[in-house]
C-alpha cells in the first residue's frame, strides 16, 4: 500500500521486457512479477523478438507468442506485446523505442527492462548510444551483483527509487534486485530433449510444449 501511495498522481509508465522466450520459463515469469511490483502502476510490456540479431530462434513465432501469453495472463498489470513480430528482419531494440516514442510521444517515460547479460553485451547492440535519449534502463540483477554500466551510457543518472524514472521521460538508470532463479531457455531445451519430466516452466507451458511436439531434438 505504501508503495502505492508514492505512486500516486506518477506520469503513467511503458515497461518493456524483451526477450527470445524460446521458452518462456520460470525466471523470466519472476522478472515480469518483479517489474509489476516495482512499477504497480506501469503498463509492463513483455516483447518476444521475431527474429534477435545475435541467434535464431528453435521455434515459430506464433509458437513462442502463444507460450509466453499463457505464462503472463495470470499476472495483473502485465500484457504481451507482439509489436517486433510484424517486422521483417532482425528485432531491433532501438527500433521499437522509436516505434512506441511515435505512439506515446516525447513526454511519456519509457523503461526498458535488461537482464545482467544484456547490460554486458550494449555495446554490440545496434546503435545503443541512442538509448539515453528514448528510454529510461531498469537493469535486472540478483541481490548483491556488480554489474559495470557500459561507458556509452555514461549520460544516464543513476537512481535509487523506481518511481524517480516517471518523473522524466528517458535518461535515467534504476538497478531492480529479483529473484536468484537459476535457469535459462537453452537449459530447459536441453532438459526437453532429454525426456526430463521436472522442468523449470509453468505448468501450462509444459502442456503446451508436450502437446505440440516442441523441442524435442537437441541441439
Amino acid at each position: 500500500m505504501d508503495r502505492l501511495r508514492r505512486w500516486s498522481g506518477a506520469r503513467l509508465v511503458q515497461v518493456l521486457f524483451g526477450g527470445t522466450f524460446d521458452p518462456v520459463h520460470n525466471g523470466h515469469v519472476a522478472m515480469a512479477m518483479s517489474l509489476r511490483d516495482a512499477f504497480p502502476d506501469a503498463t509492463i510490456r513483455v516483447i518476444p523478438n521475431r527474429q534477435p540479431p545475435h541467434r535464431s530462434s528453435r521455434v515459430s513465432s506464433a509458437h513462442r507468442l502463444a507460450m509466453l501469453k499463457l505464462a503472463m495472463d495470470e499476472i495483473s498489470g502485465v500484457t504481451v506485446d507482439p509489436i517486433e513480430l510484424g517486422r521483417d528482419g532482425p528485432s531491433y531494440t532501438v527500433d521499437t523505442l522509436c516505434s512506441l516514442r511515435a505512439i506515446y510521444g516525447e513526454q511519456e517515460p519509457i523503461v526498458l527492462a535488461l537482464g545482467a547479460d544484456a547490460v554486458r553485451s550494449l555495446e554490440s547492440w545496434y546503435q545503443p548510444d541512442k538509448l539515453p535519449s528514448l528510454c529510461h534502463l531498469c537493469v535486472l540483477k540478483r541481490a548483491g551483483e556488480r554489474i559495470e554500466i557500459p561507458g556509452l551510457l555514461s549520460q544516464m543518472v543513476e537512481v535509487n527509487r523506481a518511481i524517480d524514472l516517471s518523473e522524466v521521460p528517458s535518461g535515467r538508470l534504476y538497478r531492480l534486485d529479483t529473484p536468484e532463479i537459476p535457469v535459462s531457455s537453452t537449459a530447459v531445451r536441453e532438459l526437453i530433449a532429454r525426456g526430463t519430466s521436472q522442468l523449470p516452466i509453468p505448468p501450462t507451458i509444459a502442456d503446451y510444449i508436450g502437446s505440440n511436439h516442441l523441442y524435442q531434438d537437441t541441439e
